[in-house]
């Protein structure tokens, strides 16, 4: 599996990374610092970013990364899009991106479709200030009051949810992006409480996840 992030900043693996050694996949990284191209890869995962593809924000580095998206899932190939990663699917396959009023950072439960797989009960990490709404053709599994949360069409699936995040992560994005306490502490402090229960089900979602596009 390829995982693209960027270097220093949204990069960490977390729970997706237990996920992929203990299933035994490897794992090549590669990063929007080093402006990748199309990787040759079985599965690309796409990490979170300080950077937008909202309209009015998206600058030519992040519409190059939707463009080599939308390339990737053409041709059916599968793709786990997380936070960013799921709004650069939605603006590959044709949904949109929009900027919110202010970000949202949240351990939350999730309004889930009826028949989405069990495995999308929460709660779960949320830290975004884009909403995303899905293609009218992308089967809509969870909802936020405010955004479509995860979507899928094929072999692609777009998370909103951190489902690496750990407390740690938490601190230390809020660290390097230099955001005052009092805007995460209580997402660190929910996760550190549920740490076990977050984990559990990140795995099962990407169990779940990969048994439909592998």
């Amino acid at each position: 599996m390829t995982v693209l992030s960027h270097r220093g900043v949204a990069d960490e693996l977390g729970h997706i990374g237990d996920w992929l050694a203990t299933s035994g996949f490897s794992v090549k990284r590669i990063y929007r610092e080093d402006s990748p191209s199309l990787p040759d890869a079985d599965v690309l995962i796409v990490l979170g970013s300080p950077t937008s593809v909202a309209a009015g924000h998206c600058r030519r580095p992040a519409q190059s990364e939707v463009d080599v998206v939308r390339e990737w899932v053409a041709s059916d190939r599968p793709y786990i899009g997380v936070c960013f990663g799921a709004q650069v699917l939605a603006r590959a396959l044709g949904g949109s991106v929009t900027r919110m009023d202010q970000t949202f950072r949240s351990y939350v439960e999730l309004d889930v479709s009826d028949g989405a797989p069990r495995e999308m009960a929460g709660p779960w990490a949320v830290w975004h200030e884009d909403a995303i709404t899905a293609p009218g053709d992308a089967d809509v599994l969870a909802r936020l009051p405010h955004a479509d949360a995860v979507f899928r069409r094929g072999r692609a699936w777009g998370l909103q949810p951190h489902i690496e995040f750990d407390a740690t992560i938490v601190r230390n994005l809020a660290t390097i992006v230099d955001i005052p306490e009092e805007q995460w502490v209580s997402l660190h402090d929910a996760l550190r409480d549920d740490a076990g229960g977050h984990a559990t089900r990140a795995r099962a979602l990407l169990d779940r996840i990969a048994a439909e596009i592998l």
